[in-house]
């Protein structure tokens, strides 16, 4: 009988720290610098340029945006997307845009009100 109420507390206790109380909530991705200096202005929620979905990487359409596209439209521009030069958005810039992007839809899937918003830290380019 001790046996078992033994197994039963453990099999209890390791229960607890898979189901909640050893895990933490998901905090929002960060905004990277890049994305706030020249995407923000926009894509921001409530700006009607770009697509209004671009946070859920989905197109106006409904449909994915793979991350290639978003690549394409930042280094080539379409319609009303300018294209950025290397010079402005570095190879690494755009993969921390991509990533982010990526991290939001994520993110947006279990909290659908989240609105990104640029962190403030002051200080210059991170």
């Amino acid at each position: 009988m001790k046996r078992k109420t033994i197994n039963i507390c453990a099999v209890a206790a390791v229960l607890g720290l898979l189901t909640g109380s050893g895990v933490q909530a998901q905090e929002p991705p960060k905004m990277p610098y890049d994305f706030a200096m020249y995407c923000l202005m926009c894509h921001k929620e409530g700006v009607q340029i770009g697509p209004p979905g671009i946070f859920d990487m989905i197109s106006k359409s409904g449909n994915p945006l793979h991350e290639q596209y978003v690549r394409n439209n930042v280094r080539f521009g379409l319609n009303a997307m300018p294209a950025f030069r290397i010079s402005e958005i570095s190879p690494k810039g755009l993969n921390s845009i991509v990533t982010y992007l990526k991290a939001v839809a994520t993110y947006r899937k279990t909290n659908p009100a989240y609105k990104p918003a640029p962190v403030e830290e002051g200080g210059g380019k991170k």
